[in-house]
């Protein structure tokens, strides 16, 4: 584990944004949209600082997130940095349409040294560049979402976007800082929020956002809560108001060797948040036997090598008392009667 606390300091600028100035052409498939022209000053000021490796705050439905290039080492550290993040908690990727979930397994390997950033995630071989739009179409011959596994295609049709990660194979492209330096999967998830799904489609790179708290203390819901906590850390944060659900994500897992028992696909909660058990219980088949992580079973090797965030260290700690309410058995007795009544 380690933690980085060399950071570049920032005269950090909030820029208001809206939902209603964003039209998407696509709900799933595709990320391209149209903005009214109000919205150009936080999106060209996030695609910018995004592209140039810069972390950026961005409102997610469930809270508000520490956005930054997915696809490279050096940014995604910023992140751990910013946030005084150890750097073994794995991020979680977040994409603005499944057709930048695709692509992401046909770009060369992280190593590969890339002199131009791709553009990601709209059906449009200029931005894509012409080899990987041709990927894209090859791959479609073979069936629908070839690079998705097959458990998870009926979840994202019911989910997608929305409060829900997803634990995939890990694409060669996604550096091993992303995992936490460790592992063979990496979390995914398609926000449903206008204008984090924006944000990510105008810089044309998934990114991979934690919540953009200091680490250790409670998620943030307003933009206010991420200037607490980070001004001066980042350049950038856009505020679209409170969040919609104010918790985490949960993070599914249909993929990984913790999600087959006996060899049988027996999918698994890694961490409970906006999406419930009982929602994706109702899939039926094998979300029948859909389980919870430490309800239902433990893992050694998961507790010291997470494949998700949340499962390692503590975190959400507010610097506040709490108080615990007990009743009394003759409150509860009263309570009951007024129920009755």
């Amino acid at each position: 584990m380690g933690i980085s606390t060399a950071v570049t300091a920032f005269n950090t600028k909030v820029l208001p944004a809206s939902a209603a100035q964003i039209t998407f052409s696509s709900m799933l498939e595709d990320g391209a949209f149209t903005a009214s022209t109000d919205a150009a000053p936080w999106i060209n000021a996030s695609r910018d600082a995004l592209r140039g490796n810069m972390c950026v705050g961005i409102p997610t439905e469930t809270v508000y997130g520490l956005a930054a290039n997915a696809l490279d080492a050096s940014a995604v550290q910023q992140i751990f940095a910013v946030k005084g993040r150890p750097s073994d908690n794995p991020l979680i990727v977040h994409v603005s349409s499944i057709r930048m979930l695709r692509a992401l397994y046909h770009l060369p390997a992280c190593d590969d040294a890339q002199k131009v950033l791709p553009f990601l995630g709209t059906d449009n071989a200029a931005l894509e560049g012409s080899a990987l739009h041709a990927a894209l179409q090859a791959a479609e011959q073979t069936g629908e979402w070839p690079e998705i596994p097959q458990a998870y295609h009926d979840v994202i049709r019911k989910f997608w976007p929305g409060a829900l990660t997803l634990i995939m194979p890990r694409p060669p492209c996604i550096p091993i800082e992303v995992l936490g330096g460790h592992g063979t999967t990496v979390a995914v998830r398609f926000p449903s929020h206008t204008v984090a799904r924006a944000a990510i489609a105008a810089c044309g790179l998934p990114l991979a956002a934690p919540s953009a708290n200091a680490s250790g203390r409670p998620s943030p819901t307003l933009a206010a809560h991420v200037r607490h906590d980070l001004d001066g850390r980042l350049p950038l944060i856009i505020d679209s108001g409170p969040c919609d659900v104010g918790v985490e994500s949960t993070v599914l897992d249909a993929y990984s060797s913790n999600a087959y028992v006996d060899g049988e696909l027996v999918p698994c909660i890694l961490r409970p948040g906006g999406v419930t058990f009982e929602s994706l219980q109702s899939l039926g088949g094998a979300y029948e036997r859909l389980r919870v992580y430490r309800r239902d079973f433990t893992s050694t090797e998961m507790e010291v090598n997470p494949t998700t965030p949340g499962m390692k260290y503590r975190h959400y700690s507010p610097t506040a008392p709490v108080y615990l309410f007990v009743p009394s058995d003759a409150s509860s007795a009263s309570c009951a009667r007024q129920r009755e009544k």
